[in-house]
C-alpha cells in the first residue's frame, strides 16, 4: 500500500470526527479552510432587550425570551416583532421549544410545576417537578424528553413531555445556583449556568462529563439566567439580567470543522 494511503488512515485514526468537504479530483478542497476554529465562550453577536429576560429559546430559526410575569418576546434582527403572554399562575423562569409538539415549556419555580402552553398563551399541561427549583428548560427531540434545570437540587433532570413523569438525572458537575437549559442537538450538549460563579458550562446529555466553561458576558451577580441555542449554528443566547441583553456565544459544539489537510494534499506529500 503506497505511504500516503497509510498516512490518510493514520490521520482519520486520530481525528474521526472531520467533516466531509467538496474536493476536486485531486483531492483538494475546493474553496478555503480555516486554521483554528471557534472557541467556546466567542462572542457572536447581541441584543437589547426591553425588560429582563429569564428564559430563551429559539423557534425554527426565530428568537423568543419570557419575563418573570410571563411574557413572551419574539425578536427578529433584535427588534420585538410580537408578543405574548402566558397564561400561568406563578412566575416563569425558563422557557423552551417543543418543536414536535409546536408548544412552549415554561418552568416556575413559584409553583414548582412545567407548563406546556400553546402558541396562544394557554396552558394545555402542567406537571409537578421533582425539585423545588426549577429555572430551566429545553426540549431534545432525539429523546423525545424535556430538560429542566434545578437549582435547589443542583440537577438537570428530564421529563416525559406525554406524562410528566421524571427521567434521567444529570447532577451538574460544577456551577452553583444553577440557571438556563440550553440544548445543542448536533453535539448532544447541555448548556447551564451557574450564578455564583458567573460561569456557562456545557455537558454532555449522555453522560453528564463537563465539556467546556466559560464567563457569562458582562458578568456581574445573578447571571447569566436563560440559555437557548440556535439549532442552525449550534450557538448558545444567554440571558442577562442586571443588564436586560440577550447574548450570543460560541456554544460546545456547532458544525464539525472541515479538516486542513485533505486526503489530496496528504497525497502530495508523498507522491
Amino acid at each position: 500500500m503506497r505511504l500516503w494511503l497509510a498516512a490518510l488512515s493514520l490521520a482519520l485514526a486520530v481525528n474521526p470526527s472531520l467533516a466531509a468537504a467538496e474536493l476536486d479530483v485531486n483531492g483538494n478542497l475546493i474553496g478555503t479552510s480555516p486554521t483554528s476554529w471557534d472557541t467556546p465562550g466567542d462572542p457572536c453577536g447581541q441584543c437589547t432587550a426591553p425588560y429582563a429576560i429569564l428564559g430563551v429559546d429559539f423557534k425554527g430559526s426565530d428568537l423568543w425570551g419570557i419575563t418573570a410575569g410571563g411574557l413572551l418576546y419574539h425578536f427578529a434582527t433584535c427588534a420585538v416583532v410580537e408578543t405574548v403572554q402566558a397564561q400561568i399562575p406563578g412566575s416563569a423562569y425558563g422557557l423552551g421549544y417543543d418543536s414536535g409538539r409546536d408548544l412552549w415549556i415554561i418552568t416556575s419555580p413559584q409553583t414548582d410545576r412545567v407548563y406546556q402552553v400553546d402558541l396562544s398563551g394557554a396552558v394545555v399541561n402542567s406537571w409537578a417537578t421533582p425539585g423545588a427549583g426549577p429555572v430551566g428548560a429545553a426540549y431534545d427531540a432525539t429523546r423525545d424528553l424535556y430538560w429542566i434545570t434545578d437549582f435547589a437540587l443542583a440537577q438537570i433532570y428530564s421529563v416525559d413531555p406525554d406524562t410528566g413523569l421524571p427521567g434521567a438525572v444529570i447532577n451538574v458537575p460544577a456551577g452553583s445556583r444553577i440557571a438556563g437549559t440550553g440544548y445543542n442537538a448536533g453535539a448532544d450538549v447541555l448548556i447551564y449556568n451557574g450564578r455564583d460563579q458567573a460561569m456557562s458550562y456545557c455537558i454532555s446529555a449522555a453522560s453528564g462529563q463537563l465539556l467546556y466553561s466559560f464567563p457569562v458576558p458582562l458578568g456581574g451577580d445573578n447571571n447569566g439566567q436563560g440559555v437557548g441555542c440556535d439549532p442552525a449554528t449550534g450557538n448558545a443566547w444567554l440571558a442577562h439580567f442586571e443588564q436586560p441583553f440577550l447574548f450570543c456565544v460560541e456554544s460546545c459544539g456547532g458544525p464539525t470543522p472541515v479538516a486542513p489537510a485533505t486526503w489530496g494534499a496528504i497525497k502530495s506529500l508523498y507522491d
